[in-house]
Parts: structure tokens; C-alpha cells; sequence
């Protein structure tokens, strides 16, 4: 599942401008594994990613990491071989919510849907971590809870917690790492922080909904934490600035520690002259300077008027913020010098200058096999030299960034597929499809040495009515996708019912395949 689709499960059971609803109170426990350890294991091998679905990204020098629907998989040759860890038992839920780095350490939270009382519902099922670079893994069980863990001592005072006792609505969406210490943001179980590698977590006292700030030296009278009710415990994103500084994003703001987690001081949009954009903070990253740090947020609708999708950013530790891409729902952030990258639901966006100019992703098309993207929508992205990585529901894109070849003046694709049983076989997918949300990838073989390929699409009567491409020359030695959006030759799109494509190579047979169209 991709970062869209984990954070829509929670927006459609939203109450108000686009807040969730009640936390499931179902006492039902999945089975956890116990914190165990592995001796090494290496991952296999493919030339493919394990899943289109890309929703994180983090490159630590030569090493891409990314997180899919379908697994954590690593790249360490420009992804053109992964290594997948399909086989590390931690794994066996493959769905990556959160990734992070720090040094060879590298921590991944996973989790699935589960069906209760008729509702899909995100159910968190844990953390894997290496600290050798993913030689070993190691794995914990989903922060929970047990009934009586209400009372946290902050200070003086005894803070009162709702328990979180079960593991549906509660997935850690964000990791960072500071120096000897994991910090997790969870959507029902709030901020913790863990000093000895998980064994043991720290919840986090944040302020109210009703205060700007809080500390251990405050006087708090009947302080009680219920997410259910006050949106700055409903944790999304966090980062770590610094060992004592640390940024944690929320449904009811943005919120600042500079002594390593004890105090805070929640920013948001009305609170501030110049706020930030709007309350529900997906992410939280940091843009690195010779004079210091830009905090960037991306910003979602929340409670409250004038609340709107983009991006905010800060020179001055949160004080003064600058909206930007007012309108545009973004994912998060990577940066390459004085260069901030802003993945998004209309594109990748470029600035150079701190938001006051932007470009953005085109039309993409692979300039070698030809093959496009016929979706702009991206949730992760990163910077390895001058190469940027996208990641989108079709695939992890390449393009350069440098002064021989501006952003996105040339593209390669990179897609994970199912091998054809043999050099004369095709398949199109999804199937059956539809036309009105999506378009069909029609699968085959390219012989060695090249060739000129020929793709048209018949309807139950054997009527020609489209021709996708003619003669159209692909390289060869490689499988090769083309996409037939549903229309015919006028433009018109078709309506339901079985179509048959051909696809014919110079000098070969023609391959036959079936489609069906269901809208």
C-alpha cells in the first residue's frame, strides 16, 4: 500500500475538516513476534523492486533504501539490482509505513489492514531494525499498552494516558534517530522515545489541545491524554534536528523540544502572526545551511477555517513561517544543497530559493524504453549526487539534476513485473481495468539486437479500433510495457466488454492477448 493510501484510510473515517473519527476500542490482540535476533542474512537478489508502490526513500551514501507495499528492498549499483529482505521472518507483514538512517543503523515500522466490523482498518504489527548496515535484524512488537499503563510521571506531576491496548489504528507513520535514542510518532499511541534499542519506551508529554506549551516544572492539575479527543496526540511525523532538538508533527500542529523531549511548545496556524499553513503536519524535515537549519512541514487540512493543503517552512526555529504550493497536497521532502524537492499529488516540485520559485515534473516518458507515467502523483523522493529518486504508485523514477541536464529533462523507469515464462509470451495488468482511473500496461519481451513493435487493439468482433503504437523501435534484451489508456483511434473511450490486443515484432509472430473492460 502506498503512504497515500495508509494516510486516506485514516482521512475517510475523518470527523470534521478531515480529522479521524474515534479510535477503535475492539480488545482483540494480533499475534507479535517476541524481540529475537537473526544471525546474517542476505536478501535475494532481482533486477526489479519488489512493488510499484513507493512510498519511502532514504539514501545513505552508494546504498538506496526504499520502503513498498511489498517490502524494504536495497539498491547499491544506481537500482539496477535490489536486494530484498523478503525472507527476514521481521518482514513477514511487508507493508513499510516508516524507514530511517542514522550511521548503519536502519529502522523500518510495518503494518497491514484488517477487516473490523466491516471497515478497513491500518493495524500496526511492528518494528525491524539492523545496526550493521542490515547484515543482521533484529525485531519488536508494536508499542502497546497494557490496561493499567495510565500514569506517566512528568515533573511533579502524574500525567494520565488513555491506554492504547490493541494495534488497530495504531501505526507508527515516522521514525528518527538521534544519538542513542529512537524516537516514533503513532497515530493513537502518540510520541515515544526508546534509549535502549526498544526494549523499553518513553511516552511523551505533549501539550494540549487547550495550551501552547508545557514543561516537567508546570503545575498540571487533572492533565489527562486521550487521542480520542485532542488531535496534538494524534502523532504523525517527527525529527530530530539535533540530539536535543526534535520536531514532531501532529493532527493539531507542529511541536519543538530543544532539551531532548521535555518541554514543548506547540506552533500552529492561529496561534502564530505568521503560521504555518495548516494543522495536520504529514511532514517534518530539515534543510541544511551554513547558517543553520529550514524546517519545512507538509501541511494537510484540520480543524479550523482556512485550513488548506501545502507546505510551510521556517529560518527562525518556527517563529516566522512562509507558505507555500498553497492548494497542493504533499508527502515530504529531500534536499540537495541550497535544493528542496517536494513530492506531491501534481508532480515533484523543484526550488532553489526557499520557495519562492518552483518547477515542476512534466510529462514523463523513459527515454530509453519509451514507457510513461501516466499518473503525476509521487510520496517519496531522494537525492543521491545529481540523481533524484521518485517514488509513485508506478514505479521508482530516475531523472539527473545538474547544470548538463536540468531536473527532469531525461527519465528512466524502474518497475517491478512479472517475468514472462517465455520470449513469446504477453500479459497485460491491471485486468480487468478500468478506464476511468487508471491505464493498462501491456507486457512482453524485446529480442536481443532490438526491434520495431506494432500494437493494436481489437474489439469482440475482430474490428481494429485502436493503434497504440506502429513501428515504434524499443531496445532490446529487455521486457517492455506499453499503455493503452481505453480509448479508440477518435479519442473515445470503450465501453465495457472483452478487447483483444496484438503485438507484433518485426520478424516474429504476432502475440495475442485478452483485456476486459469493466468501468
Amino acid at each position: 500500500m502506498t503512504r497515500r493510501a495508509h494516510i486516506l484510510t485514516f482521512a475517510v473515517a475523518a470527523m470534521g475538516a478531515g480529522l479521524i473519527g474515534t479510535i477503535s476500542t475492539v480488545q482483540c490482540q494480533s499475534p507479535f513476534l517476541k524481540t529475537f535476533a537473526l544471525g546474517a542474512i542476505h536478501g535475494e537478489i532481482s533486477n526489479a523492486i519488489p512493488s510499484n508502490n513507493v512510498s519511502h526513500i532514504s539514501i545513505r551514501g552508494s546504498t538506496i533504501w526504499i520502503g513498498t507495499s511489498k517490502g524494504l528492498a536495497r539498491s547499491s549499483d544506481g537500482g539496477q539490482t535490489w536486494e530484498r529482505f523478503g525472507n527476514v521472518p521481521q518482514f513477514a507483514n511487508k507493508g513499510i509505513f516508516a524507514l530511517a538512517l542514522r550511521g548503519d543503523s536502519i529502522w523500518v515500522s510495518t503494518g497491514y489492514s484488517k477487516d473490523v466490523e466491516g471497515q478497513s482498518v491500518q493495524t500496526g504489527s511492528g518494528y525491524t531494525y539492523s545496526v550493521d548496515n542490515g547484515t543482521t535484524w533484529s525485531g519488536l512488537p508494536q508499542t502497546l499498552d497494557g490496561l493499567g499503563d495510565s500514569l506517566v510521571t512528568y515533573g511533579l506531576n502524574q500525567v494520565k494516558f488513555l491506554p492504547i491496548v490493541v494495534p488497530e489504528q495504531n501505526v507508527t507513520f515516522d521514525i528518527a534517530l538521534s544519538r542513542g535514542t529512537e524516537w516514533i510518532s503513532s497515530w493513537s499511541s502518540g510520541v515515544r522515545k526508546s534509549t535502549d534499542r526498544g526494549t523499553t519506551w518513553q511516552r511523551i508529554v505533549l501539550p494540549s489541545k487547550r495550551i501552547s506549551s508545557i514543561a516537567p516544572t508546570d503545575t498540571l492539575v487533572n492533565y489527562k491524554i486521550d487521542p480520542r479527543q485532542d488531535n496534538n496526540y494524534l502523532a504523525f511525523s517527527v525529527y530530530a534536528q539535533a540530539d536535543d532538538t526534535i520536531w514532531v508533527g501532529t493532527a493539531g500542529g507542529v511541536n519543538r523540544s530543544t532539551d531532548g523531549g521535555s518541554s514543548w511548545v506547540k506552533l500552529t496556524k492561529d496561534t502564530q502572526v505568521e503560521g504555518i499553513l495548516s494543522d495536520w503536519v504529514i511532514a517534518v524535515d530539515g534543510q541544511q545551511f551554513p547558517w543553520g537549519t529550514r524546517i519545512w512541514t507538509t501541511n494537510w487540512p484540520a480543524e479550523g477555517v482556512n485550513q488548506q493543503y501545502g507546505v510551510s517552512s521556517s529560518d527562525d526555529g518556527g517563529r516566522i513561517w512562509k507558505n507555500h504550493l498553497v492548494g497542493i497536497k504533499a508527502y515530504g521532502f529531500a534536499f540537495k544543497d541550497t535544493i528542496a524537492y517536494v513530492p506531491t499529488e501534481a508532480g515533484v516540485f523543484r526550488t532553489s530559493d526557499g520557495g519562492t520559485s518552483w518547477t515542476r515534473t512534466g510529462t514523463i516518458i523513459d527515454d530509453q524504453t519509451h514507457e510513461r507515467i501516466t499518473e503525476n502523483i509521487f510520496y517519496a523522493v531522494g537525492v543521491q549526487g545529481n540523481t533524484v529518486y521518485c517514488g509513485s504508485s508506478e514505479g521508482l523514477l530516475k531523472t539527473e539534476d545538474s547544470p548538463a541536464h536540468p531536473f527532469g529533462e531525461r527519465w528512466e523507469i524502474l518497475r517491478s513485473f512479472a517475468s514472462l515464462p517465455s520470449a513469446a509470451a504477453t500479459y497485460a495488468y491491471p485486468n480487468p481495468f478500468s478506464p476511468k482511473s487508471e491505464s493498462i500496461r501491456i507486457h512482453y519481451a524485446v529480442p536481443a539486437g532490438g526491434a520495431s513493435v506494432t500494437l493494436e487493439v481489437f474489439d469482440f468482433g475482430m474490428n481494429r479500433i485502436r493503434t497504440v503504437v506502429k513501428d515504434a523501435q524499443r531496445i532490446g534484451g529487455r521486457e517492455q510495457d506499453e499503455i493503452w489508456d481505453g480509448a479508440d483511434d477518435t479519442g473515445q473511450r470503450l465501453p465495457n466488454g472483452v478487447y483483444f490486443y496484438r503485438v507484433t515484432l518485426a520478424g516474429q509472430e504476432p502475440m495475442w492477448g485478452k483485456i476486459m473492460v469493466l468501468q
